[in-house]
């Protein structure tokens, strides 16, 4: 089982891979990185020697179309269209989130540096798709949601700790 330290020796790894500044995570494994109008969270959990990742997709209103929610559970059926990852409410704020948990084996610092660029690749798609979803359109493909040049993985701007 990784240790604290093997996770934060790890995230420096990544941050040298992808030619970032330091991603240095809080004593309780807890970091949280902005690219864009992206942000993104992770925790390293060592009991289960796993990290948890989640981005905000948006405010999903109560008013929200019926095959927007149809398309949310078939995208996330079996990891179908998610990585793996599956979509949550917010219930106090009505916040969609997207949420991936990765196993830390540690794995290569590149590969987890991919991971992330995916992560937020596909939350500035999905953003696009409530957008066009809450307008009206009910094609909201991802084939139509291409992700803006600016937002990747090397335009990280601002790193800060977070507590929960």
């Amino acid at each position: 089982m990784a240790t604290m330290q093997d996770f934060k020796d790890f995230m420096s790894a990544v941050s040298r891979e992808a030619g970032l500044q330091t991603l240095i995570p809080s004593d309780d494994g807890l970091l949280q990185l902005r690219a864009g109008d992206i942000e993104m969270g992770m925790q390293f959990i060592p009991a289960s020697n796993k990290i948890f990742l989640y981005t905000e997709i948006g405010i999903l209103p109560e008013n929200a179309p019926v095959f927007l929610y149809r398309t949310l559970l078939s995208d996330q059926a079996v990891g179908y269209r998610t990585g793996g990852g599956s979509f949550a409410l917010i219930k106090a704020s009505s916040n969609l989130i997207y949420q991936l948990v990765w196993d830390f084996i540690p794995s290569e610092p590149g590969v987890f540096a991919q991971l992330l660029s995916d992560v937020l690749d596909f939350t500035e798609k999905w953003q696009k798709r409530l957008a066009a979803a809450m307008n009206g359109k009910e094609d909201i493909g991802l084939d139509g949601a291409q992700a803006d040049s600016e937002t990747s993985f090397q335009n990280f701007s601002g790193l800060f700790t977070i507590r929960v």
